[in-house]
């Protein structure tokens, strides 16, 4: 993995360009913050390994400064803060969260995975106009408590008030991770009746793509869909959870609504200022 980072990131280097800029900001000459809020509803997988489909609503927030220059993203990523940010390459925190296992009726006798919140740290790198690869490495906190990694390839263009992007996927995770939902202890296939016995180990967990179709209704507002599939993989590819009570193939969808919004602070503490 750490070759693959510097990798990226010698390959942004010496290409040196810019990460191209989505939407410009609105116009306006005021200081200040663009906030963008985004409301999310999606549908996942009800566990990992799971065939059946689950809908769930979140929320999202980004912000940049006044005059500063949208640049990529998309659905699937973590909740990221760019500390490095040299246009071409980026770096900083990242968080995310994997829902929890609850007690599924095809799960009976098997242990529960709570609510798991990760963090970590990510690399962007853009090597050529309308392309990134991105890089997150993420510890759970809870829940699972294992260690995962996401990486991203993305190619984007904008046609219009459309922006479209599609890339591979590539997931990550290790022993911990992988025992906490994909293994079955003895005891648990003999409570369960259909399951057999198996310990899974860690690797790479899944391989698959995802893409995206965003409109902007105006500069400030804008409408997303996205959809995308992975193949569970590897040892956990291999456990009875997904192949009896599950399934290998993994699809996730969500439609998006965001708007922006300039904050001024200002206005609020006006003694900093």
């Amino acid at each position: 993995m750490r070759f693959l980072l510097a990798g990226v990131a010698a390959l942004s280097l010496a290409r040196g360009c810019a990460a191209a800029e989505l939407t410009p900001p609105p116009k306006t000459d005021a200081k200040g913050w663009i906030v963008t809020v985004s409301v999310i509803g999606a549908v996942r997988p009800s566990f990992p390994g799971s065939s059946e489909m689950t809908g769930y609503p979140f929320p999202a927030v980004s912000f940049r400064r006044v005059g500063e220059a949208e640049t990529f993203s998309t659905p699937d990523e973590g909740f990221g803060l760019d500390v490095l940010d040299m246009g071409y390459l980026k770096a900083g925190p990242v968080a995310n969260f994997t829902f929890e296992r609850g007690r599924q009726p095809q799960l009976f006798g098997l242990h529960t995975v709570g609510l798991t919140h990760e963090v970590g740290g990510f690399v962007e790198a853009y090597p050529i106009d309308h392309f990134r690869v991105r890089a997150e490495m993420r510890q759970g906190v809870d829940g699972h408590k294992g260690f995962v990694a996401a990486f991203y390839a993305d190619a984007y263009e904008t046609l219009g008030a459309f922006r479209l992007s599609v890339g591979p996927r590539l997931n990550f995770g290790d022993n911990t991770y992988a025992n906490a939902f994909f293994s079955v202890t003895p005891f648990e296939a003999l409570l369960n009746g259909r399951l057999t016995p198996y310990q899974a180990t860690g690797g790479f967990t899944a391989a698959g793509g995802m893409a995206t179709v965003r409109y902007d209704l105006n500069d400030l507002t804008s409408v997303s869909i996205y959809g995308g599939g992975q193949r569970l993989l590897g040892s956990v590819g291999s456990s009875p959870i997904p192949n009896v009570a599950g399934s290998r193939n993994q699809f996730n969808a969500g439609l998006a609504v965001s708007r922006s919004f300039i904050v001024h602070p200002e206005a609020f503490l006006p003694d900093l200022f």
